[in-house]
């Protein structure tokens, strides 16, 4: 089965970021499906954006 998630995609550098329905398989062995709910941003993150 696929699941359809949101997600924030930059193409290149400096490009602006999209937020894009992309498609993620399940699992294999030994792999795991986290739901993600919510999620910081590191400052040092911020630095490859600018």
């Amino acid at each position: 089965m696929v699941h359809k998630v949101k997600a924030v995609v930059v193409r290149e550098k400096n490009a602006p970021v999209s937020l894009e329905t992309i498609l993620v398989p399940d699992p294999g062995p030994g792999e795991a499906l986290v739901d993600v709910l919510t999620c910081g941003v590191c400052h040092t993150d911020l630095h490859y954006k600018l």
